[in-house]
């Protein structure tokens, strides 16, 4: 199967896949290719992680990092996660604007093949854990929006729009500003 760049896109949050993805198959996909792919997206969307179903693709994928710092994860597990949590505020590409707070395990433990198909063991903690987590749940069918309540998940949209108008209502003025100033230059200058 060939994937193509112009056809990975974000797809509505009414079209994601609500139920566990398919395992990836290394013989039917250059995961090399769909990695340089999916990493490409990501940066362009100013993400710190995107997953295959968020694009459509109902496989076990995702590809996360900043800079450098990047991998790639191919049938990821969840092998043990700390007791130790916290809450902080997440945003996703998905739902773009609206930040929830989420409870997550501080630190996690896992199992992922990278692109070359090798097996890869590793102990992620703080920021990259809740980055793993996250993208993770996608692969399970699940959002941030499912992570919260429907009463927090209302109040976080509620903001977001609250925050859009006030942006609208600064631009509006800023522009009204603008156009009274040219009216009083071109009033003056003609009398």
């Amino acid at each position: 199967m060939i994937i193509k760049k112009s056809k990975i896109k974000l797809i509505p949050a009414s079209e994601l896949i609500r139920s566990p993805t398919s395992k990836f198959n290394f013989n039917d996909i250059d995961a090399e290719m769909l990695t340089n792919i999916m990493m490409d997206r990501m940066t362009e969307m100013g993400g710190v992680a995107l997953s295959a179903p968020q694009v459509g693709l109902n496989m076990s994928m995702f590809v996360m990092g900043i800079n450098d710092a990047k991998i790639e994860v191919f049938n990821p597990k969840i092998i043990s996660s700390s007791t130790e949590t916290d809450f902080i505020n997440e945003g996703s590409l998905t739902y773009p604007g609206v930040l929830v707070i989420i409870k997550r395990p501080v630190s996690i433990e896992v199992e992922y093949y990278n692109k070359k198909g090798e097996l890869q063991q590793n102990e992620f903690h703080g920021l990259t854990a809740r980055i793993f987590q996250h993208a993770f749940d996608h692969l399970t069918g699940i959002s941030i929006k499912e992570r919260v309540s429907a009463l927090k998940w209302k109040m976080a949209v509620k903001r977001l729009d609250n925050y859009k108008q006030k942006l609208v209502n600064k631009y509006t003025q800023k522009k009204l500003l603008e156009i009274k100033k040219a009216m009083e230059e071109q009033t003056n200058g003609n009398t």
